[in-house]
């Protein structure tokens, strides 16, 4: 039996799909059996192709729609035969040595649903890899930053020296075993980028599960590999950041708290994107300042969408997708 199935979901960002595949291309197989199973959410440019053929051992899957990293990774789970799924990010790098190491803990602490590590760049920066769930107090960066200096001398729910338990970890480096993934029914495919692993480890929870987040195991990770290629790509993925937390509101929060932040959330966007849009025309000529009038738009589109569907689900999602093609 294969011990892992180690699963990316890519969208071009070729480079560092390369980098990625060629680090795990140096395991040799002698701490556990393992398979690489790549779906390419329908990037479009044939290049794939090439990929496939310089990675022979490992299996690719070519996804006919781009319906995001749920439905992605939902469709490589499929076809895997791993007893522990490794869902990674394309802008990984990693060592046969911390992979293993992370399967050891997983396997010798099963009262663990889900686990994952820390991870830094190539720089050697931390990034933020895990965190509280979503809730009215915390949905804003106002919130957020605010809470932060509030909760400076709390600390972090800690199990022991090297290992916290947060409330959630993030989808670019999530282990997991493949029937609790199955009997979860994967990532759900409302999203299409972003808050699909909150949501996950969200469920977890209330299964009552347990999360786990250790520190003495690194990997790197660079971002941004597929959600920058260029201006539409950054305006359509960071638009989808608040998408998601829309559609995760209306999964996961109820009554009053519900409401209030969709309407906290939809003022905050229009408010502070209506003048960073404004900005950005004036100074269209600066693409980084530019974009933020593509994502305002694109927002205001949403919303508009939204009323007339009544539902916060990504367009952009297979859900949403799959539900267009049955009414045709």
């Amino acid at each position: 039996m294969t011990d892992l199935s180690i699963i990316i979901v890519c969208y071009k960002g070729w480079d560092r799909l390369i980098k990625c595949l060629d680090s795990l291309n140096q395991f040799k197989g002698d701490c556990f059996r393992f398979e690489v199973i790549v779906v390419d959410n329908n990037s479009g440019d044939g290049y794939i192709s090439t990929i496939e053929t310089r990675y022979p051992g490992f299996r690719f899957i070519h996804n006919y729609i781009n319906g995001g990293y749920a439905h992605g990774n939902n469709l490589g789970s499929y076809s895997a035969s791993g007893e522990y799924l490794l869902i990674l990010n394309p802008d990984t790098e990693v060592t046969e040595i911390e992979v293993d190491k992370l399967l050891i803990f997983a396997r010798s602490n099963p009262g663990y649903s889900l686990v994952s590590c820390r991870q830094v760049n190539e720089n050697g920066r931390e990034s933020k890899a895990s965190g509280d769930f979503p809730s009215f107090w915390n949905l804003t960066g106002f919130q957020r930053s605010l809470l932060k200096i509030i909760r400076r001398e709390k600390g972090k729910n800690i199990q022991s020296e090297n290992v916290t338990c947060p409330q959630w970890i993030s989808g670019s480096v999530m282990l997991i075993r493949k029937d609790l993934f199955q009997q979860l029914e994967g990532f759900y495919e409302g999203f299409w980028m972003y808050y699909e692993d909150v949501d996950l480890c969200k469920r977890v929870s209330e299964s009552g599960g347990k999360i786990a987040f250790t520190q003495d195991i690194t990997i790197e990770h660079n971002h941004g590999g597929s959600s920058r290629i260029n201006v539409r790509t950054i305006s359509v993925t960071k638009a989808e950041v608040s998408v998601s937390q829309h559609l995760y509101v209306s999964r996961h929060l109820t009554g009053a708290e519900r409401i209030l932040s969709q309407v906290l959330l939809v003022a905050n966007n229009i408010v502070s994107g209506a003048v960073m849009a404004i900005v950005g025309v004036l100074l269209f000529f600066i693409p980084p300042v530019f974009v933020r009038s593509a994502i305002f738009l694109r927002l205001l589109n949403y919303y508009a969408g939204a009323i007339v569907r009544q539902s916060w689900i990504s367009p952009r999602s297979a859900l949403f997708q799959s539900a267009v093609v049955k009414k045709h």
